[in-house]
Protein backbone atom coordinates (compact mmCIF):
# COMPACT_ATOMS: atom_id res chain seq x y z
CA UNK A 1 0.00 0.00 0.00
CA UNK A 2 2.57 2.48 0.75
CA UNK A 3 4.73 1.81 -2.51
CA UNK A 4 1.76 1.96 -4.48
CA UNK A 5 0.74 5.47 -3.06
CA UNK A 6 4.61 6.51 -3.29
CA UNK A 7 4.26 5.40 -7.19
CA UNK A 8 0.92 7.02 -7.50
CA UNK A 9 2.10 10.29 -6.32
CA UNK A 10 5.86 10.43 -7.11
CA UNK A 11 7.09 10.21 -3.66
CA UNK A 12 10.38 8.29 -2.95
CA UNK A 13 9.79 6.02 -0.13
CA UNK A 14 12.60 5.93 3.22
CA UNK A 15 12.42 2.55 4.99
CA UNK A 16 14.34 0.25 7.52
CA UNK A 17 12.13 -2.86 5.60
CA UNK A 18 14.56 -3.56 3.12
CA UNK A 19 13.63 -7.22 2.13
CA UNK A 20 10.02 -6.53 1.21
CA UNK A 21 10.31 -3.09 -0.56
CA UNK A 22 13.53 -4.01 -2.56
CA UNK A 23 11.34 -6.98 -3.54
CA UNK A 24 8.73 -4.26 -5.17
CA UNK A 25 11.41 -2.69 -7.27
CA UNK A 26 10.15 -4.44 -10.20
CA UNK A 27 8.39 -1.36 -11.59
CA UNK A 28 9.00 0.35 -15.02
CA UNK A 29 9.88 3.44 -13.58
CA UNK A 30 9.79 4.46 -9.60
CA UNK A 31 10.26 7.43 -7.62
CA UNK A 32 13.12 6.27 -6.13
CA UNK A 33 13.63 4.13 -2.36
CA UNK A 34 16.11 4.83 0.54
CA UNK A 35 16.77 1.92 2.80
CA UNK A 36 18.37 2.33 5.88
CA UNK A 37 19.99 -0.55 6.59
CA UNK A 38 20.70 -0.30 10.27
CA UNK A 39 18.02 -1.73 12.85
CA UNK A 40 16.90 0.24 16.17
CA UNK A 41 17.52 3.96 14.55
CA UNK A 42 16.25 6.19 16.65
CA UNK A 43 14.70 9.58 14.72
CA UNK A 44 17.60 11.68 15.46
CA UNK A 45 20.10 8.42 14.15
CA UNK A 46 18.16 8.07 10.89
CA UNK A 47 18.41 11.79 10.27
CA UNK A 48 21.85 11.80 10.36
CA UNK A 49 22.21 9.39 7.61
CA UNK A 50 19.97 10.43 5.83
CA UNK A 51 21.38 14.25 5.98
CA UNK A 52 24.57 13.24 3.79
CA UNK A 53 22.19 12.00 1.12
CA UNK A 54 19.90 14.79 1.23
CA UNK A 55 23.19 17.04 0.47
CA UNK A 56 24.36 14.36 -2.23
CA UNK A 57 21.32 14.80 -4.25
CA UNK A 58 21.01 18.59 -3.72
CA UNK A 59 24.47 18.99 -4.85
CA UNK A 60 23.56 16.78 -8.22
CA UNK A 61 21.15 19.44 -9.21
CA UNK A 62 19.02 16.71 -11.25
CA UNK A 63 15.56 16.75 -9.96
CA UNK A 64 15.24 13.11 -11.54
CA UNK A 65 18.19 12.60 -9.36
CA UNK A 66 16.23 9.34 -7.53
CA UNK A 67 14.41 8.31 -10.13
CA UNK A 68 14.50 4.38 -10.32
CA UNK A 69 17.42 4.90 -7.75
CA UNK A 70 18.19 2.33 -4.80
CA UNK A 71 20.23 4.37 -2.09
CA UNK A 72 21.40 1.95 1.10
CA UNK A 73 22.67 4.17 3.82
CA UNK A 74 24.85 1.56 6.14
CA UNK A 75 26.19 4.24 8.54
CA UNK A 76 26.39 7.90 9.09
CA UNK A 77 27.75 9.55 5.03
CA UNK A 78 28.39 5.83 4.21
CA UNK A 79 25.24 5.08 1.64
CA UNK A 80 25.36 3.42 -2.31
CA UNK A 81 23.75 4.41 -5.09
CA UNK A 82 22.19 1.86 -7.48
CA UNK A 83 20.72 2.20 -10.92
CA UNK A 84 17.38 0.01 -11.17
CA UNK A 85 17.08 -0.89 -14.51
CA UNK A 86 13.66 -1.74 -16.00
CA UNK A 87 12.45 -5.54 -15.25
CA UNK A 88 13.44 -7.74 -18.48
CA UNK A 89 10.23 -10.29 -19.12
Amino acid sequence: MVWQYALDHDFAVVTTNARDFIELLDAPVHPGLIVLRESGLSRQDQWERLIPVVEHAKKSADQDFLLNKLIEITGVGQFTIREISEPTE
